[in-house]
């Protein structure tokens, strides 16, 4: 997958305010590639184990991809002053340029109408997965350094352990009853 922002016209930003000291963000079909990315790149509330899982980013505009990034992390940012809202992140990497092949695959490609100004969209290459980083229930499966378990394997590891231990889950409790004095609160 890849990241999208929707980027809309041109907005002033209060640099004494703004974590990345921007005066301005949004779309000008004037800006470079590299400036739209340096405008905004952030700030946005990103699931930031998701979101460094990533490595391309898009920014569209009016319904097609206008700039085409290459992501290498993930940053939180605090406020400049004092606010109640939860800090956002900022994407760190570089804007590509034409004649890459990640550049190719997305520039002006349509992208779905969405509330979100961020999404996800399909990418010419897999979720890098460190092959060393295994789902810790035992089955092999390659998963994202941001996670322990593939979906609903934390769970079927947890049944498995009691089946093979307590025969099924009414055997468990019995069991944790029994050594433990009673019922759980």
């Amino acid at each position: 997958m890849a990241i999208n922002i929707k980027l809309s016209d041109v907005n002033p930003e209060d640099p004494d305010t703004d974590p990345l000291r921007r005066t301005e963000w949004g779309y000008n079909p004037t800006w470079s590639a590299q400036k739209i990315f340096e405008l905004n790149r952030g700030m946005w509330y990103l699931a930031a184990n998701r979101a460094g899982d990533e490595r391309w980013l898009t920014f569209s505009y009016a319904g097609k991809v206008v700039a085409v990034c290459e992501i290498n992390g993930v940053e939180t940012l605090p406020w400049r002053t004092a606010d109640p809202r939860r800090s956002k992140q900022a994407l760190t990497g570089r804007a590509l340029k034409p004649g890459h092949p990640i550049w190719e695959h997305f520039i002006d490609r349509p992208i779905e109408p969405t509330r979100n100004p961020v999404t996800y969209i399909d990418d010419p290459e897999p979720r890098r997965v460190d092959d060393s980083h295994r789902c810790a229930c035992g089955c092999g499966t390659p998963i994202a350094t941001s996670k322990s378990f593939a979906p609903g394997h934390d769970q079927r590891a947890v049944r498995e352990r009691i089946a093979r231990q307590w025969g099924d889950t009414v055997g468990f409790i019995r069991w944790f009853d029994e050594t433990y004095g009673g019922k759980a609160a």
